[in-house]
């Protein structure tokens, strides 16, 4: 039969008969087609997986544990492994059935024409297919076999670039900060009332407690607010309840994340306002009552809130006396007089002094009766002859008040009075709370400014600044939030002696015998003199660093010396150098009572002997490939970007490969050995078989021919042959 020869550019025509063309899955055998169904199956579960550990968050328990518990890089390097297996795996039969193509479509080299026949086999590698396959047909014909070529290099491209998968997804990692799993812990949390109806902590003086050092650090902690009172002439911080966290170490409050169980919780609201003072006088403890700098000056008079009606005030019923010691020496220092509040100490005996106060977010409000239990404290904050203190709030006000001259002078002297009264809900209580955050975080410290040769507050600032006024975040400053109470008054408790109660504890006499029913934190922060009539107030702390002089001289004096980290921060606050926010008094005293709270409630804090149970998780380090802190991950990951590309162009190319095989070729099979060499074991290779048989080879100097000429595969009579164009 004679051979029609096709010209230059053509395609070629396969004259085998429709008997003899086979069906496409008899084509590929069962070994190869249960593997690409196989490495279909891997390639989609892997991609699943994968997307999984990019995109899922730490509410699914079964992403947290793979984190937390380090398997992240173990299950992406797997899964990668697998990811090169199936690639691998259909990177082998896409050349083969490319190799099929090439044969049947006259596209192969003579001399290349056993290494592409052999392919059909299973692949081959990268090297030998560029080298004996790809070159040679590129040289040939290069726009003839350029989709074929094309393909091939795809698919070899592809198969070698995921060989990376493994370290580019890696690289995706990040070593973060994300919750770990809920465990149960048995903290100590405050003093217990015992059995003997009493606390079994020792008494804080206030100097102690005032005068102390300044905190390392400013514990994180706990916060339910709500917003200020707003009124002329009336400053609030607020709602303001927060809860300790009762970890003496750093790094456990950093990392917490949820709390559940009981807490103890500080309310700590401040109202400051413009206040009526009347019968105003100035004296010393000079013995002859002359006016001098070097002895102790005191303010005398009577003072009463201007506003009645600021949330849970519960007021007093008349002007309170007061007698509070202050520093001349410095024109520009203040003063913190607590002013008498026996009642808060002895409810049932109505002869004590009581100043007003604010009924805390743990008692009845209004309330219940005459003889419930006050909490918080009142205040008056003066400074004498200082004409810095910024007066646009509006809680201070101004006096004048007459002194005689200095020792020796037979005149008088006019000493200038700002003065602003604050009210307190300064109390405690234990409370089941929810305490959750989003994320881990640092707790803040004083640092010290070179410029203005001054300490830094603004992280303090930032942290102690109540929530409606702060423009940032629970999670940027460093706290957790409280859930709210549902109902709202649930942490309203009855006053109660029951031992081991969780507050408010009632204080009364009991059968002629006084206990200590106050809570040792409040005690703590608490003005009092030990040596006078009422358990709290008409007691001052001096906020003047040459105070010591007086200490030294009258040790019974009603003062304590404010530490100089005290005066710092409250002189930062009320002249506003503080990023520029406007502070207000109440915030200055909030942030003052609540820093001294908390530095006595840790002071203690391993000693306690009250106990809870807790459910408690915490941020651990873990790499992940989430968004941060075990999100969903929102941005574009460079790396699982970069290998779904290299997949998808793989499965495109493997798809048009397959499809091609099915309409482009007719009786080549995949895998069978014998067919591959027996449909080039013919006439045109005669001379390379016997060449190949000989030690050396005789068909080296016909390599020209043998690239030149341009064969393939057609079927004549039911059998395979080898032929020309």
């Amino acid at each position: 039969m004679a051979e029609k020869r096709l010209e230059q550019g053509d395609r070629p025509f396969n004259p085998a008969p429709a008997s003899i063309s086979e069906p496409f899955f008899k084509r590929i055998k069962l070994t190869s087609v249960i593997l690409l169904g196989l490495s279909f199956l891997v390639l989609i579960a892997s991609i699943g997986f994968l997307s999984f550990l990019w995109y899922s968050n730490i509410e699914n328990r079964t992403w947290q544990r793979i984190m937390v518990n380090e398997w992240a890089t173990r299950a992406i390097s797997l899964t990668s492994t697998a990811i090169r297996w199936a690639i691998a795996t259909q990177a082998a039969v896409g050349l083969a059935m490319l190799a099929s193509v090439a044969l049947e479509e006259f596209e192969v080299p003579l001399g290349s024409v056993a290494e592409v026949s052999l392919i059909r086999i299973n692949g081959s590698s990268v090297i030998s297919t560029l080298q004996n396959v790809v070159w040679p047909m590129l040289r040939l014909r290069a726009s003839r076999v350029a989709r074929t070529v094309f393909l091939m290099l795809m698919l070899l491209a592809t198969s070698t670039l995921i060989q990376f998968s493994s370290t580019v997804l890696l690289s995706d990692l990040r070593l973060d900060e994300i919750p770990g799993v809920q465990t149960h812990a048995n903290l100590s949390i405050d003093w217990k009332f015992n059995d003997d109806l009493n606390y079994a902590y020792t008494p804080v003086s206030s100097n102690t407690v005032w005068g102390g050092k300044m905190p390392a650090f400013w514990p994180a902690f706990g916060e339910f607010s709500g917003s200020p009172f707003q009124h002329d002439g009336v400053v609030d911080t607020g709602r303001i309840v927060r809860a300790f966290l009762p970890y003496i170490k750093t790094e456990a409050r950093q990392s917490l994340r949820n709390y559940t169980g009981k807490a103890v919780l500080l309310d700590s609201r401040v109202t400051c306002q413009k206040p009526i003072m009347d019968d105003l006088v100035m004296y010393t403890l000079d013995p002859d009552g002359e006016w001098d700098p070097i002895y102790q000056p005191v303010l005398s008079g009577t003072i009463f809130p201007s506003v009645l009606d600021t949330p849970r005030f519960n007021a007093s019923t008349e002007p309170s006396r007061f007698d509070c010691p202050f520093s001349i020496l410095n024109p520009g220092s203040f003063a913190i007089c607590e002013l008498r509040n026996g009642v808060v100490a002895f409810p049932q005996n109505q002869k004590q002094s009581y100043s007003g106060t604010l009924v805390s977010e743990f008692r009845q409000y209004p309330p219940a009766s005459s003889e419930q239990d006050a909490s918080g404290a009142g205040y008056l904050v003066i400074s004498v002859n200082n004409t810095k203190i910024p007066l646009s709030n509006g809680e201070w006000a101004v006096f004048d008040v007459i002194t005689p001259g200095y020792k020796g002078g037979k005149y008088t002297m006019t000493q200038n009075v700002t003065a602003s009264i604050c009210f307190s809900s300064l109390d405690i209580a234990t409370r089941k709370v929810n305490l959750f955050s989003s994320s881990n975080r640092t707790e803040p410290s004083v640092s010290w400014n070179e410029t203005s040769s001054n300490f830094d507050w603004s992280k303090v600032y930032q942290q102690l600044l109540p929530g409606f006024k702060n423009p940032l975040s629970l999670e940027e400053r460093g706290l957790l939030q409280i859930e709210a109470p549902d109902p709202a008054d649930s942490w309203v408790y009855e006053e109660s002696l029951q031992s081991g109660y969780d507050g408010p504890i009632s204080n009364q006499w009991i059968g002629g015998i006084y206990k200590r029913t106050f809570p040792y934190v409040t005690d703590a922060v608490h003005l009092w003199y030990p040596h006078g009539r009422d358990r709290y107030g008409n007691y001052s702390a001096i906020l003047d660093p040459n105070w010591y002089g007086w200490s030294n001289e009258y040790q019974e004096w009603p003062e304590a010396g404010a530490s100089s980290w005290i005066i710092d921060l409250f002189e930062a606050l009320i002249y506003s150098q503080n990023d520029g926010q406007n502070s207000t008094l109440a915030e200055a005293l909030q942030m003052i009572l609540f820093s001294l709270a908390g530095s006595a409630y840790y002071d203690q804090l391993p000693q306690y002997d009250k106990w809870t149970e807790a459910d408690t998780v915490a941020f651990v380090p873990a790499l992940h490939p989430g968004g941060p802190h075990g999100t969903t991950r929102t941005d574009i990951p460079v790396g699982f970007t970069i290998v779904m590309v290299v997949i998808g162009l793989h499965f495109v190319t493997f798809l048009i490969t397959i499809w091609l095989f099915g309409v482009r070729t007719a009786f080549s099979r995949l895998g069978d050995t014998w067919m591959a060499i027996a449909s080039v074991s013919d006439a045109l290779t005669s001379d390379m078989l016997d060449g190949g048989k000989m030690v050396h080879s005789a068909v080296e100097g016909d390599s020209e021919k043998t690239g030149k000429t341009v064969v393939g595969l057609v079927a004549i009579d039911g059998q395979i042959h080898l032929k020309t164009e």
